[in-house]
């Protein structure tokens, strides 16, 4: 397999998981079997130029967000490619936040498996693990019941594809349990490369500044975080204020959110809205603080914020519910923990993690060496032998495996034969 697609949103750009896709094609990049990668992916407003990741990798920018005709397009493109195989890089609104769209996107891998390339697909959340009363479908019961309704038949089709790989294992129970799968498979989310350990600044060299990433404005929303740094604030002389940076953009159904809030908060300099961090400014952005704040009302999927957070050194602070239980018992992460939407337990969690030192900064060394267990190498390596087996026609030795998950932890460094 000389020449592989990959379908994903891929910066420069604001679609969700164009982070993770970077770093999958960089993966591959550094790979010799591997001789083209051409990376099917979202169109973006604006001028910024194409990343120049050198003659291996061709960028090919077919599909708009929330256009119905996304899959036709990623479908003409894929034809045209001539790829060995494709991997699709998705969560379940990669393509839309509308229910059509993002419904139709989903379709895709199935439709390219049947009709054009071997074609597996990295799936980063599931509909089934969503409270839907959390989301922007709050306020609309009967979407949230047509929404679960449908995600079953969508779900379903993608198992049509060759595989399916999920980075939790309690999405992998849904489709073992619900789906009855037999291409489904675990794999962790991989951390992302960064810079040797040695040159991270330990926690005591930086300031006192929190950070928190993301696309916000539907579940995760950031009044609690900004209400608990002022709060912790009243009690400091101005020399000892906690900053808080807020990096990241609205989420696509709640534009105007941080502007709103920034005109609320602008005589607070010690809030500051950081906006978009390009990928050559992620690693400032995380070793510049002394915890991460993940203040969600729900989760949707394995977090790569967190991910982030553990390979720069930074602790998190999260609640204790749906997918930070798995990455917390499952994959070994360990954060400073708080009742979910509490901020005077997330005011107490900010105060310990800036107090005890020592507790600190052995979180910060745990999620270091989680994240080197399974890296984006070896993420990269077993997506590509799957792949593999599906064009050698293989592949119903691992759907016929009594245990088809691959259950890769984070802090095993080896890695298992498919």
């Amino acid at each position: 397999m000389k020449t592989i697609a990959i379908v994903t949103a891929f910066p420069p750009s604001a679609g969700s998981l164009n982070e993770y896709g970077f770093h999958l094609v960089n993966a591959y990049i550094a790979r010799t079997d591997i001789e083209k990668i051409i990376v099917i992916a979202d169109k973006f407003d604006g001028n910024t130029p194409e990343l120049d990741l050198g003659p291996k990798v061709e960028v090919k920018r077919v599909w708009h967000f929330n256009s119905p005709f996304a899959g036709l397009h990623i479908l003409k493109a894929l034809k045209a490619s001539n790829a060995d195989g494709a991997l699709y890089n998705l969560q379940t609104a990669s393509f839309g936040d509308s229910e059509i769209p993002a419904a139709l996107g989903l379709l895709t891998p199935a439709i390219s498996q049947k009709l054009i390339v071997p074609s597996g697909v990295i799936m980063h959340n599931l509909v089934e693990a969503v409270d839907l009363s959390k989301t922007n479908l709050a306020k609309s019961p009967i979407r949230q019941k047509l929404v679960a309704a449908a995600s079953y038949f969508v779900t379903k089709t993608m198992l049509m594809s060759g595989f399916m790989t999920v980075t939790l294992d309690s999405f992998w129970d849904i489709l073992k349990e619900k789906y009855k799968a037999k291409n489904a498979f675990m794999v962790p989310h991989g951390s992302f490369p960064t810079a040797s350990e040695g040159s991270l600044p330990k926690l005591s060299d930086r300031k006192d500044t929190i950070v928190t990433m993301g696309k916000f404005g539907t579940y995760k929303r950031l009044e609690r975080t900004i209400g608990a740094v002022q709060n912790i604030n009243l009690g400091r002389i101005d020399s000892h204020k906690i900053k808080l940076v807020i990096g990241g953009s609205d989420h696509p159904v709640t534009p105007g959110y941080l502007k709103a809030l920034a005109a609320e908060h602008e005589c607070d300099s010690n809030i500051v809205f950081h906006g978009y961090i390009a990928e050559e400014d992620v690693s400032d952005f995380f070793t510049q603080a002394k915890l991460a704040i993940f203040d969600y009302d729900s989760t949707t999927g394995s977090s790569g914020v967190l991910h982030q957070a553990a390979i720069f050194g930074t602790p998190a602070a999260y609640p204790m519910m749906g997918d930070f239980i798995d990455v917390t018992e499952r994959e070994g992460l360990k954060g400073f923990n708080f009742k979910p939407l509490d901020q005077t337990a997330l005011e107490a969690a900010i105060t310990d993690c800036l107090e005890d030192r020592v507790t600190a900064q052995s979180y910060a060394e745990n999620n270091i060496n989680v994240s080197k267990g399974v890296t984006m190498h070896t993420v990269a390596s077993i997506q590509l032998q799957l792949l593999k087996k599906i064009k050698t026609k293989q592949f119903n030795k691992i759907r016929r495996a009594k245990n088809s998950a691959l259950h890769i932890r984070q802090n095993h460094h080896s890695q298992p034969a498919v």
